[in-house]
């Protein structure tokens, strides 16, 4: 696979302030597109989960309802064998249909995210991962589905005393286009926790994606 290096830069901060005794101590989250250096293994990225998770009207959402990207610290690879995919019902049997059946999907599009949370001016979290999608996908000519969407962790760096944890999960679909020709949307919500000793941190950041290809990432 041809390697996709991303030239647009995004940056969000968050900050949160926390009460510690007399003093205010700031938390900065920062999350920023990377340029991609290293490629996905895709291997079981067409897996077929058939456990749906979301419905939208004559479309559904197969996958698992919540992912383990990152457990104590530690990233997890399980997400990458049940893929998340937005297709369309069989009009016959109100059942999904075969992914097979779907065609000019794209090739899968790789990007590359860093979150970065700091203490006082210091990074104590550095997590890295990959966002992996296909698109443009029709059915009988008509629509633009996504298959085998996924959030990969890389790696995570995380500082001595913090406790860090992370899990995604399908928040909502959408139809970007007419009920006739479909362009469905995906929304990722990904859950970080932290912990240390004296103070606890819960944060959300939501990344759509759209059956176009299209891909934003929110934060709050």
């Amino acid at each position: 696979m041809n390697k996709f290096v991303v030239t647009m830069s995004l940056a969000l901060t968050v900050s949160v302030a926390f009460a510690n005794s007399n003093k205010m101590i700031f938390e900065t989250v920062e999350v920023s597109e990377q340029a991609l250096e290293s490629q996905v293994d895709h291997t079981g990225s067409l897996a077929q989960a058939r456990e749906v998770i979301a419905i939208a009207n004559e479309v559904v959402a197969l996958g698992e309802r919540v992912y383990e990207l990152v457990k104590k610290g530690k990233p997890t690879a399980a997400v990458k064998y049940a893929p998340i995919s937005v297709i369309p019902k069989d009009p016959t049997s109100k059942q999904p249909v075969d992914t097979f059946d779907l065609e000019n999907c794209s090739m899968p599009v790789e990007r590359k995210y860093v979150t970065s949370i700091k203490s006082l001016d210091v990074e104590v979290v550095r997590f890295e991962y990959m966002i992996v999608y296909s698109y443009g996908c029709s059915y009988n000519g008509k629509g633009k589905y996504i298959l085998s969407a996924q959030i990969v962790p890389d790696s995570v760096k995380v500082g001595y005393g913090w406790d860090f944890s992370a899990t995604m999960k399908v928040a909502g679909l959408m139809n970007h286009g007419i009920k006739a020709n479909p362009n469905v949307g995906a929304m990722l919500t990904i859950n970080y926790t932290m912990n240390s000793w004296r103070r606890s941190m819960e944060r959300n950041e939501t990344i759509h994606i759209t059956g176009n290809g299209q891909i934003k990432s929110y934060n709050k």
